[in-house]
């Protein structure tokens, strides 16, 4: 009679663990299944009001830039015009102006050497000026804030008013 009712025991545990694992199982795939959902939804994007922003023209005008060269015959080249707009006013900043005229001249190297980097090829592309727009909004916070406490974004954009490129 022992040797029977061990086998039951046994029986009992190993479907109590098989029941536990597929309801783990289960709630792992649910939880997974709603974390890539959340992601695939469009991030919602407050814009600030006009009086928080200021806006900067980069360049007194149209600047041509080269890019990298595939083919030694030609000499491709963009020529744009951007316009920043930065915050008024950052925490831990005590003049979001001052700090961005006193780099003006780093931030247009910094566009200058993104420009380069890239092909003719490359500014051809329908994303290319969100592109830009964004690793040029990334890089330069990323200059003006190496030296701050504070982690906030000073500048909020970059508009290309002129993109011509040949």
């Amino acid at each position: 009679m022992e040797g029977k009712s061990g086998y039951f025991i046994l029986i009992g545990i190993v479907a109590f663990l098989s029941l536990s694992l597929a309801i783990l199982i289960i709630i792992l795939f649910l939880q997974g299944g709603s974390v890539n959902s959340a992601s695939d939804t469009p991030k919602i994007v407050t814009l600030p009001s006009d009086d928080e922003l200021v806006k900067l023209q980069l360049f007194n005008e149209k600047t041509p830039f080269n890019l990298k060269n595939e083919d030694t015959a030609k000499s491709p080249i963009i020529v744009i015009s951007a316009e920043i707009s930065y915050f008024k006013k950052v925490r831990d900043i005590e003049d979001t102006t001052v700090k961005i005229e006193a780099n003006k001249s780093k931030l247009q190297e910094i566009v200058g050497t993104y420009f380069q980097s890239l092909t003719l090829k490359d500014v051809m592309k329908e994303d290319s000026k969100e592109k830009a727009r964004e690793e040029l909004t990334k890089r330069m916070n990323e200059y003006l804030l190496s030296n701050e406490k504070a982690k906030d974004d000073i500048i909020f954009t970059i508009v290309f008013d002129n993109w011509f490129y040949q």
